[in-house]
């Protein structure tokens, strides 16, 4: 067999121009791909809590998995709405019942003052009259 000798070039310049080649502007492969090649996870917080959250229930790649993937966050994301929704339906029916027991006060306050002002006008005409005496003594 005949020796195949294969060069490398030790400059960065057959990395450079493959790379210009691959990121022109025309190909959208290439710009996507340029675009995930230059993304910093390391200052992406929001990427890395979602690569923290997804680690949690994708823990096997395989192709089930993968295919299985989007139906699975779909099926965790209805999950915690509905979660929410009931913990927001009891929160709201407890507020109801504050609301009801705030409106009792304040009909309970109303009736208080009517009965104030009922008293004050019915004793109105003794206290002037008992000042009227006490100013003749």
């Amino acid at each position: 067999m005949a020796d195949v000798k294969v060069e490398v070039p030790t400059d960065s310049s057959a990395v450079i121009h493959s790379s210009s080649a691959a990121s022109q502007p025309n190909n959208p492969l290439s710009r996507k791909l340029n675009k995930i090649l230059e993304t910093r996870l390391d200052s992406d917080k929001e990427m890395l809590e979602a690569l923290k959250a997804l680690s949690v229930f994708f823990t096997e790649n395989s192709l089930r998995t993968r295919r299985n993937l989007r139906g699975d966050i779909e099926r965790r994301s209805l999950s915690i709405n509905e979660e929410f929704a009931r913990i927001f339906k009891e929160v709201k029916e407890e507020l109801e019942s504050v609301n009801e027991d705030v409106q009792a006060m304040s009909t309970c306050c109303e009736e208080m003052t009517s009965r104030l002002k009922a008293a004050k006008e019915q004793t109105q005409d003794l206290i002037v009259k008992t000042n009227k005496l006490q100013g003749e003594k």
